[in-house]
């Protein structure tokens, strides 16, 4: 077993002042500005989770799998409330919003030698501030679980009484076989291609599933933005296409309603970067697992999130206009997309799009397991998850999958509820905590007047976020 830093929880006053010291690096002769191992008194780690660990590129791809999920089908909906350009200035906002909250994260991490964000606030916040985190992390994680079992089998089956999935049309059968029935095909695919991928205790052997995961969500927004292109030669672009917003048409013209519209695409966008609760196990799954190599990690999964949502939102919006729904995929029906392209090209992209989309939930899923597990036994057993004996390790994992597969099958409308708490428990350790921590370590004027903004706009984002949940305009 690989030796654990300790947690740290009885550090005297120096690491407090040691924790005070500026979040972003002070720029000198010889540093030029840069991450460096010595600057901020970062403590010295070993890779942790993964033996030989795994190449920055294998932690892009983990953390591009973290993020990249079912909220990459709303963003196109999400940029038909503001138009292209507003839209895209919004994501890159939000995309630096991420970075910052991200980096408070890792930057406090190394500087106290804490290997998980529970540790991390615990030392700031007590027991009762870490139990809050790990709590949100498992509401808001486990309910993306859920959520993404009752969305492959949408994609793949279908639901009652058409069962109009990619299987049923592909075999021609709508009659619903039990070896078609969404339980049997779910239950398939978690124990042949999720299983496998739990059994290692090393998000190092992840990172290639992640790889080819990223890949086919590449393809996914290729094949999108290569029928946008299409539209785009003949002339079949949608005719309310804009450019720049219309406020006349943005939540009513108000005022309030057009600060509305904003927040909800920061919101839907900002849900869409979530990858907060596995910084920590992808540091420490790193070769270098050092401050500056994480910090690198972190700024090329956002730039390659970033590329890959304006891609899919501006060809989805390209090609539907305000009609998009909130699920840009229910508007991808072979009969629309054999108007682009001849019709076998058309349901070979129908059905690659949703093999692709469904693979990348599946590896992301596996992630999502990865962040519970590790939570649960932070605060259940008091014990991080790589330290327990195989049994337990393997028992935790088997109770979530399983837990995850039977609320989807029983309760598959429970995903509205979960959906609904998880909204605010994601603001609670995205940028609650990251602005909660710059408080009460930072005595500059300027940082806890942005750790306040990042705290207010949180706040801001949840509110929006439980409202487009009550209202029926969130997205999955």
């Amino acid at each position: 077993m690989p030796a654990v830093l300790p947690a740290q929880n009885g550090q005297s006053n120096g690491g407090l002042e040691e924790a005070r010291r500026p979040l972003l690096p002070t720029q000198t002769a010889d540093s030029g500005g840069s991450d460096s191992d010595a600057e901020g008194g970062e403590l010295p780690m070993t890779s942790g989770y993964g033996g030989s660990g795994c190449s920055t590129a294998g932690g892009v791809a983990n953390l591009v799998t973290t993020a990249v999920g079912a909220g990459m089908v709303a963003l196109p909906r999400a940029v038909s409330e503001t138009g292209i350009l507003l839209g895209m200035s919004l994501f890159a906002f939000t995309a630096v919003l991420t970075y910052a909250s991200t980096s408070i994260i890792v930057r406090y991490a190394c500087r106290g030698g804490f290997q998980s964000y529970g540790d991390l606030v615990k030392h700031h916040f007590g027991p009762k501030g870490s139990a809050i985190l790990q709590l949100a992390i498992c509401v808001h994680v486990g309910g993306v679980m859920v959520g993404y079992c009752v969305i492959i089998a949408d994609v793949l089956v279908g639901s009652a009484p058409a069962y109009t999935g990619m299987l049923p049309t592909l075999l021609g059968r709508h009659d619903n076989p039990w070896f078609l029935s969404r339980p049997a095909v779910l239950a398939l695919l978690l124990a042949a291609v999720v299983a496998p991928m739990l059994v290692p205790r090393s998000l190092a052997s992840v990172a290639k599933f992640s790889s080819f995961s990223v890949a086919m969500v590449l393809g996914l927004a290729a094949a999108i933005s290569g029928l946008a292109a299409a539209a785009l030669v003949e002339g079949r672009v949608a005719d309310d296409v804009r450019l720049l917003p219309d406020a006349a048409t943005m939540g009513g013209g108000t005022p309030l309603g057009i600060l509305t519209s904003v927040l909800t695409v920061v919101s839907v966008s900002a849900l869409s970067f979530t990858c907060h609760f596995n910084l920590l196990p992808i540091r420490a799954s790193l070769k270098n697992p050092s401050r500056a190599c994480m910090l690198r990690v972190i700024r090329l999964a956002l730039a390659v999130c970033a590329a890959i949502y304006g891609t899919v939102a501006v060809s989805g919006y390209a090609l539907f206009g305000s009609a998009t729904d909130g699920d840009v995929l229910k508007n991808l029906t072979a009969r629309f997309v054999a108007s682009l392209v001849p019709v076998p090209a058309a349901h070979a992209l129908v059905y690659g799009i949703a093999t692709a989309f469904s693979f990348n939930l599946l590896v992301n899923f596996v992630l999502k397991v990865w962040a519970v597990r590790d939570n649960l036994c932070e605060l259940a057993l008091r014990q991080p998850a790589l330290q327990l004996a195989n049994r337990p390790f393997y028992a935790v994992t088997a109770l979530l999958v399983a837990a995850a597969y039977g609320i989807s099958i029983l309760v598959p409308s429970i995903y509205g509820l979960l959906s609904l708490v998880g909204a605010t428990a994601c603001v609670t350790f995205s940028y609650i905590f990251p602005g909660l921590l710059v408080l009460r370590c930072q005595r500059s004027a300027l940082q806890r007047g942005g750790a306040a903004g990042l705290l207010a706009l949180g706040a801001a984002m949840a509110g929006i976020a439980l409202h487009n949940r009550l209202t029926g305009r969130g997205g999955e």
